[in-house]
């Protein structure tokens, strides 16, 4: 490995080297973006499901967890709507088992996968949304355990401007600009948005679901010929109530999440073309168990009139969790093509910290960083990654494998890794894949204590080995597809309680096995009134190879059936209509709080209709979109109660069209 290393940072000198010999010729030199010559085939080739702008203006989503929600293989579990907060899972796998990407650059947070989706976009930044559920994209780090979500923003090269405004039910609102110019081989662009509602009823006695968010993000490249640079930069702050999110006991809940993402990448060009990359991610989290504008600070006390926040009789609610994480990333990626195939080559090196008052080890001394927020603990971490893979090619045979090897200071070295071979006649696809892949424990699972949860400090690392078949049929118009897995799981790690009344303890599971189905069908229309219909299925079984009695609060509460409709069709002349539905019916139990004590409750299966009328003119459009169009009550995470029917009407306009249009 250190060879390799080793041949990875000394390629910038043998392409050098090259470049001059062709110029003591005088002969100009040719560059060629092996790069995206290789992730245009391989993309050809694999079963990356894509959601394009295009497609995210017309169906009725409004963050991106409600993107992700329709593809049948994706359990979105929601504590709130309007992208407050929900956990990404994939094929029966949990929240932490994800490998998200922003523009190809790793974003997962190590405080906690409940955090995944705290990034500076929007559905509105957004060019398209890839999904790879085989694990094969290892070569990004630990996470891409059960696969990944790469999230790309719209490109800085097409200059363009947009404005939005939206408003609906439980006062919301929603507005924002997108602003793209490109100048010589200089192009930017930048995305602002801003929404905040005062909540929707739940049906008890209090409303803790108001929320406010802020998302900026800012894409510059510079397309120079040799030394091509690519700068990103976002802002991202949200507050929300948090109605039961964690502890059903506590209603007042409230969290406050803010974050920087900063990153830059070029690229070196010649046989071997080399992607240098460096990035860096802080997030801040405050969490109050209970909310401090309800429960007035006084004296190290929290009172809201004659009640004083407390756990039980006498033991009073300490304060609030404050945490600080910070992820730094360098990496660099070589691309090579030859006669025998594509080759991708990566080395990263990963450094994970933690500054908080609840999660890591003791410190010596504790940071303060004014009167309330004293951080008391910390931790940090190191991964090495070093990731080969390779294609080709061959007739009507396309092959792929590739090895990952992971070393952390603390839970030394893995090997991961897989393979993909399919035979791909006329327009028919069948394929086998195989993977093995894993996941360390987050900062929350080693760390995290209170009156309802008990993290562990010796929990081991995840393993998993995938095993996939299936077939797929496309043309012009046309689509179908059929996919079986199996997933034997060794060590996950769950939260789990053999009684109502216990803590939620983190543990490693002895084993998992899981098995899937998935069928997918998609037609277009040139003609009619229906133009699009598109219809996904998704089954899923896991047994747990021990016999213990076990309540899971992530793992085994999985979703048995999943199906999705889109649905397409014209609505008084231009007009156009756009459905989707979705139904959940979901494996296990959640415990809750009711008359002072837990109890046990089935998950109960739903059925969720949204609409969205869209009329669109020539510099503008307006849509009017209605979620949940037939109030259906449901909870997609335990004790965590959802919205009913909710309005929203939209405008968008075409800055760029509407002053200078015919010019």
């Amino acid at each position: 490995m250190k060879n390799l290393a080793f041949l990875i940072f000394l390629a910038p000198a043998a392409v050098f080297s090259q470049e001059e010999e062709k110029n003591t010729e005088n002969l100009l030199p040719v560059y060629v973006n092996i790069k995206d010559t290789l992730i245009r085939k391989k993309l050809s080739f694999t079963d990356k499901r894509v959601t394009g702008s295009e497609e995210i203006k017309l169906i009725p989503v409004e963050s991106i967890d409600d993107v992700l929600e329709l593809e049948a293989s994706v359990d979105i579990r929601k504590r709130g709507s309007k992208g407050v907060q929900a956990d990404i899972n994939l094929r029966g796998g949990n929240f932490d088992q994800v490998q998200i990407l922003l523009n190809g650059i790793p974003v997962n947070n190590p405080q906690t996968g409940h955090h995944g989706l705290d990034l500076p976009v929007d559905t509105e930044m957004i060019e398209r949304i890839e999904i790879s559920d085989n694990a094969s994209e290892a070569g990004y780090g630990a996470n891409a355990y059960s696969g990944t979500v790469n999230i790309i923003t719209k490109s800085p090269s097409d200059s363009n401007s947009e404005m939005f405004f939206k408003a609906g039910q439980f006062g919301y609102l929603k507005a924002g600009i997108n602003i793209s110019k490109k100048i010589k081989k200089t192009s930017v662009y930048n995305g602002f948005s801003y929404q905040r509602s005062t909540g929707y009823p739940t049906g008890d006695s209090i409303n803790n679901t108001d929320f406010s968010a802020l998302k900026n993000f800012m894409h510059v490249r510079y397309e120079g010929l040799r030394f091509p640079v690519d700068f990103q930069a976002g802002f991202h702050k949200k507050d929300f109530g948090a109605n039961r999110f964690y502890t059903a006991k506590y209603p007042w809940q409230y969290e406050k999440t803010k974050g920087v993402f900063v990153s830059l990448k070029s690229s070196f060009y010649g046989r071997i073309q080399l992607e240098p990359e460096l990035s860096y991610k802080l997030h801040y989290d405050n969490f109050q168990l209970f909310r401090e504008s309800i429960y007035r600070y006084q004296n190290g006390y929290f009172i809201n009139g004659q009640d004083t926040a407390q756990y039980a009789p006498g033991i009073y609610y300490p304060g609030h969790n404050y945490h600080k994480t910070q992820v730094i990333l360098g990496a660099v990626t070589a691309y090579l093509s030859s006669n025998s195939g594509y080759t991708i080559v990566r080395t990263s090196v990963s450094i994970e910290k933690i500054m908080s008052n609840k999660l890591g080890k003791e410190l010596n001394n504790p940071v303060t960083v004014n009167e309330r927020i004293v951080y008391t603990k910390h931790d940090s971490r190191i991964y090495q990654n070093f990731y080969l893979g390779h294609f080709k090619k061959t007739g009507n045979f396309f092959l792929e494998g590739n090895l990952n090897y992971l070393v952390n200071n603390h839970f030394g070295g893995h090997l991961f890794g897989g393979g993909v071979m399919k035979y791909m006649p006329d327009n028919w696809q069948f394929h086998v894949a195989f993977n093995a892949s894993g996941r360390l424990p987050t900062f929350t699972d080693l760390y995290y204590e209170d009156p309802s949860h008990e993290g562990n400090p010796g929990l081991r690392p995840e393993r998993a080995f995938t095993y996939e078949t299936g077939a797929k049929f496309s043309k012009p118009g046309g689509f179908f597809s059929v996919n079986l897995f199996w997933r034997d799981a060794r060590n996950t790690i769950d939260w789990i309680k053999a009684d109502p009344g216990e803590k939620w303890q983190a543990r490693n599971l002895t084993r998992l096995q899981t098995k899937g189905l998935e069928i997918r069908y998609r037609k277009k229309f040139h003609n009619g009134i229906l133009r699009r219909v598109s219809l996904a299925y998704a089954y899923l079984k896991t047994d747990k190879l021990n016999t213990e009695p076990l309540v899971s609060k992530y793992v085994l509460d999985y979703l048995k059936h999943k199906f999705v409709v889109k649905l397409s069709h014209k609505f008084f002349g231009d007009t156009q209509m756009h459905w989707t539905g979705i139904y959940k019916n979901r494996n296990g139990q959640y415990p809750d709080y009711a008359d002072g004590v837990y109890k046990f409750y089935d998950y109960k299966p739903y059925f969720l209709t949204h609409v969205k009328i869209l009329k669109e003119f020539q510099t503008w459009h307006l849509g009017i979109r209605i979620e949940n169009l037939f109030d259906a009550r449901y909870r997609d995470l335990s004790y965590v109660i959802m919205p009913g029917r909710w309005w929203i009407v939209e405008v968008k306009i075409d800055v760029k069209k509407l002053f200078f249009y015919g010019r």
